[in-house]
């Protein structure tokens, strides 16, 4: 998935889609983008199709949070129809602060505020019932239970709107909320009833995140959601978080890859071993500021917008 690199050691292209043989050419006799369009099967204008909103109230506010060794004195806002981009190198602390918010590591110190509400996050059923869900970084090990249907999926995390005051499972309630996520997200399945293990990378990707759409969530947190999955799911990944933006949903994401942070974030705070050493807004942020500010050991600051 990282064509970049095919420059540097391919001599020959060959090309499937669906299982099938598209073409086999020399890589010097064709271009990125007409790779892409075979790969895909239609061209792709824009690899970050980024879309702009007003930016609303604020949202999420994380002060002071401490957990663990990499998460030390992190401050951050995330604002209503705003998509706030996490960089750093590997271990900066990127995923540990993320797993902090959610609760699933404990924290030592520090507050979470949602829609002005401070809140008690013990675990992440804590978080889930406020409205804060997090898309792990590894979907199949956290994200999914692979050897369970698409259905059970979307529905596990749902059952306090699914079940009876008896703790029966509504079918009714539990097929039209399958069907609107399956609708809505575009995934594409053999059937309901088919094993999360199936699906491509990419339609795994939108069952996690559909599973906590239905739950109408205020904040998105993605950890590297575009990680193992192709072009034009990587597209298909960006314009549902575009959606989530219009909803004035707030969207915050880890991503290790430069362009995408780059190219979809609205603003950008950077880390360095479990610090947060700046923010940048996406007109001002470039390679080289981001990398200066990973890369910062030492004198390192919490910086707030």
């Amino acid at each position: 998935h990282r064509l970049d690199e095919l420059q540097h050691i391919v001599d020959t292209v060959t090309i499937m889609r669906d299982g099938r043989f598209i073409l086999e050419k020399p890589f010097a006799d064709m271009t990125l983008n007409q790779i892409i369009s075979n790969m895909v099967g239609r061209e792709i204008k824009e690899k970050f199709p980024r879309i702009h909103t007003s930016k609303g109230r604020k949202i999420l506010s994380v002060q002071n949070l401490c957990a663990g060794r990499m998460v030390r004195n992190i401050n951050l806002d995330v604002y209503e129809g705003e998509i706030l981009g996490i960089a750093g190198l590997m271990g900066a602390g990127r995923t540990e602060t993320t797993r902090a918010i959610f609760g699933i590591d404990p924290k030592q110190s520090g507050t979470i505020t949602l829609d002005g509400k401070e809140l008690t996050i013990h675990c992440p059923q804590d978080a889930i019932r406020e409205g804060l869900v997090l898309a792990p970084e590894d979907r199949k090990k956290d994200g999914l239970c692979i050897k369970l249907s698409i259905r059970e999926n979307i529905a596990l995390p749902n059952l306090d709107k699914l079940c009876n005051a008896f703790g029966i499972v509504n079918r009714k309630k539990e097929d039209a909320m399958v069907a609107q996520v399956v609708r809505d997200l575009k995934i594409k399945l053999s059937g309901p009833e088919a094993d999360a293990s199936s699906l491509s990378g990419g339609n795994q990707q939108k069952v996690v995140v559909g599973k906590w759409l239905a739950r109408n969530s205020k904040v998105v947190i993605f950890d590297e959601p575009t990680r193992g999955i192709d072009v034009a799911a990587k597209v298909e990944i960006y314009q549902l978080m575009n959606e989530l933006k219009k909803q004035g949903i707030a969207v915050l994401f880890v991503s290790s890859e430069m362009p995408e942070i780059l190219g979809f974030s609205d603003r950008i705070v950077v880390m360095c071993d479990g610090k947060i050493t700046g923010s940048l807004l996406q007109e001002q942020a470039t390679q080289e500021k981001i990398l200066e500010l990973a890369t910062r050991f030492e004198n390192k600051f919490a910086l707030e917008r």
